[in-house]
This record gives C-alpha cells, sequence and structure tokens, in this order.
C-alpha cells in the first residue's frame, strides 16, 4: 500500500513527540515539522503532504488559527488537516468543521484508533482526489522545450505559454536553461536579481525557500528562474543543481517549463532525462529539418522518444518544406503547429509584452492559447487521442 505522508505543524516539541509516537505503523510517514508561523503555508505546501496534524492547547483553538489553516487551502494539494488537542469541545469541533478542517481529535487517543482515523480519512480523500481512470492526480508536470537550432522560437513559444498558464490560475515555474544566452528574462520584461547561479551555489543547498527567494515575479503570477546574467558563469550550474531543482520544484508548482539551450550541454540533458514532456521545437525549413533528426537520435540514445513531441513553429502556407516531412523523418506526428506572425512578436517584444497579452487576437496568440489548453487537458487526463490528423493550413 502506499505510504501516507504526514507533516505536523505545532510549536510546542513535547507534541511532536507525542505524535511521532503514535504513528508507529510503518505506513506512516513523517515528512516534516513546521511552527505555527505565516511561512507555514509555503513550507508545508513544498511537503505535499496526505495528512497535516495540528498540534495546540485547546485556549489557542480560536478564528485566527482556524483562518490560519483554512487560508493554506490544502484540499488544493490533496492534503488532510486534522487537529489535535487536550480538550475536545463542540465548540472547536464546529469551527473546524466550517473550515474544511477533516477531524479535531483528543491527544490521548491511542495510536491504534489514531492510525485508523487517518487511514481512513486519507482514503476517502484519495478516492476524491482520484482521476476517472482510477489514477491518483500528480501536482506537476515538467516540459522541456529544446531545439538544436537558435531562432526557432522556442523562447517565445515557451515563455508565452507560461504567461497563459499562469493566467488561468496555475501555479508556474518557468527555468531559463539557456546559460549562456538566455532572454527569458527580457521576453517578460523582469529583472532579476538572481539568477540559477546563485541558487547552484548557495552553501546551505537548494530548498523550497530558496528557490523562491530566487525566483523573479512577472506579473501573470509565473515565477522565473533566470539564467546567468554573463556566459561565463553557466559552468557553475551543475547537472545535480538543476536535478535538485526540478525535484524541489515539483512538490509545488503544477506546471514547470524548462527554456533549454541549444547546446547538449550536461544540465541542459538532465533537464530532458528528468522532463516529463520533451517539446523539439522547429521551424520550416531544410536546416531544422536537419538538426531536428540530429536531435532526436540523441533522444532516443538517451532513452528519451516516448518523452518527444513536435511542435512546428513560425509556420508559413506556402513552403517547400512541408510539416509531413518532419513527421516522416522523426517519427512522431505534429503535436502543434504555430502560426508565423513576426510583425506580432516583433512588437510584443519590443513593448515587453508577450503577444498573448500584447496582441491576444492575432493568429499567433490564438495558435497558443489552443497549445496551452492541449497541455492543461493532457495533464488532467481529460485528452482523447485522436488518431487522425488534424486539417493544417500548409495542406
Amino acid at each position: 500500500m502506499d505510504k501516507i505522508n504526514v507533516v505536523v505543524c505545532t510549536n510546542d516539541t513535547e507534541y511532536k513527540v507525542a505524535v511521532k509516537n503514535k504513528l508507529l505503523n510503518d505506513r506512516f510517514e513523517i515528512i516534516g515539522y513546521s511552527e505555527i508561523e505565516p511561512a507555514a503555508k509555503t513550507r508545508i505546501q513544498g511537503f505535499v503532504p496526505d495528512v497535516v496534524i495540528f498540534v495546540v492547547n485547546s485556549e489557542d483553538i480560536d478564528t485566527a488559527l482556524i483562518d490560519f489553516i483554512e487560508d493554506m487551502k490544502l484540499a488544493s494539494i490533496g492534503a488532510v488537516p486534522i487537529i489535535l488537542t487536550d480538550s475536545v469541545t463542540v465548540d472547536n469541533v464546529n469551527m473546524a468543521a466550517e473550515a474544511g478542517i477533516r477531524r479535531v481529535m483528543d491527544i490521548s487517543v491511542s495510536p491504534e484508533e489514531f492510525c485508523q482515523s487517518i487511514e481512513k480519512l486519507t482514503a476517502k480523500e484519495r478516492k476524491y482526489n482520484a482521476s476517472p481512470t482510477g489514477e491518483r492526480k500528480t501536482r506537476s508536470r515538467v516540459y522541456a522545450f529544446f531545439s538544436g537550432k537558435g531562432g526557432v522560437g522556442k523562447t517565445t513559444l515557451c515563455t508565452n505559454s507560461a504567461v497563459s498558464l499562469a493566467s488561468r490560475g496555475k501555479k508556474v515555474l518557468l527555468i531559463d536553461l539557456d546559460l549562456q544566452f538566455g532572454d527569458a528574462d527580457m521576453a517578460l520584461d523582469v529583472e532579476p536579481n538572481e539568477s540559477i547561479v546563485d541558487l547552484s551555489r548557495d552553501q546551505n543547498g537548494i530548498s523550497l525557500d530558496s528557490l523562491l527567494a530566487t525566483c523573479s515575479t512577472h506579473p501573470s503570477g509565473v515565477q522565473l528562474l533566470s539564467s546567468p546574467n554573463s556566459p561565463e558563469l553557466a559552468e557553475y550550474v551543475t547537472s545535480a543543481a538543476v536535478k535538485s531543482v526540478i525535484d524541489i520544484a515539483r512538490n509545488y508548482f503544477e506546471y514547470i517549463l524548462m527554456d533549454c539551450g541549444c547546446a547538449l550541454v550536461d544540465p541542459v540533458i538532465t533537464a530532458l532525462e528528468n522532463s516529463d514532456t520533451i517539446f523539439m521545437v522547429n521551424d520550416v525549413n531544410i536546416l531544422s529539418l536537419k538538426r531536428a533528426k540530429i536531435c532526436m537520435n540523441v533522444i532516443q540514445q538517451l532513452n528519451q522518444k516516448d518523452k518527444a513531441h513536435l511542435i512546428i513553429n513560425k509556420n508559413v502556407k506556402k513552403n517547400t518544406v512541408k510539416i509531413e516531412d518532419f513527421e516522416n523523418l522523426l517519427g512522431i506526428p505534429a503535436y502543434a503547429v504555430i502560426s508565423s506572425d513576426f510583425k506580432s512578436v516583433n512588437s510584443s517584444l519590443n513593448n515587453g509584452q508577450p503577444v498573448i497579452m500584447y496582441k491576444p487576437r492575432s493568429p499567433i496568440a490564438k495558435d497558443l492559447a489552443g497549445f496551452v489548453d492541449k497541455m492543461i487537458l493532457e495533464r488532467e487526463g481529460t485528452l482523447k487521442n485522436d488518431t487522425k490528423k488534424s486539417k493544417r493550413k500548409n495542406k
């Protein structure tokens, strides 16, 4: 059976020990502790627990505490909130129930009864959060935007997708892994104070708190972990650091988008291996076709071909090179086709706004919106596989 991951939230060391002594069943694992303080929300959500146990004295169960727990929105991550206290009263049970707290229990409850109650509550929560296929929903998905050729519009596609997702209320992290010449910060018109280099060199290690502190925030809500501000600093970003960032970010963000550089350096390879989906971005010309084949060969050698999705960007109606040429050469169908719209993209960049916000009615903005719709539907498990080829503008 799956482990039940527990976070204990209390200001009392004795209470921490008491909870630990009750969870003697091998099925339970305490994955973290937190004080009852403002920073607890980010910390607890970062753990992505199954159960959060708040241990407090009965006199401390008041409106402020209930609001504090309710504000965490633990249901959004599938976590069960429980209060343990020294005296259970009708009033605190009613207050807790109104805030969505699943159970208020006496601290003197036996370990057997305590474990059984948590197992039942967790089982109900997992059943409620299960997808129609019976699989438990995942909290995050990692996308690597990759190309072996520069100038294909990879950064434009990645940054606009991130902004579109965030504008729909999603928690989005954008990682600029073009470590020498990344410009996602310019595409989003943000000025980062720190970059992935600072995070990699942090002597205290990489944590959720340090990741969030290093990121810059776009008005849409996108958190950007920017590339180094000077090419020579790229060597300080290790594969281990990239993997740590991805692993930690998975616990907090719903969508993690990585703008990978064209060079197949170790950090980029690590990003490809640790992603759930690799978007191979290409424009329609013979050079892209050649580079796409080379990149696919590398992806196959890394045993990552099943993740690869073909994206055709800057598509035009009349072209010697066709989308079918890419599909036949790579052996995969086009996942998305984005129109060529240089004027709109160039104007949006010069004005410091993503094209989906600057010109939302432009052809490229509509194509990008459709692309993001597909990402969301696919992640939620409601997108049906369509084996039929869609009609395309260049046919």
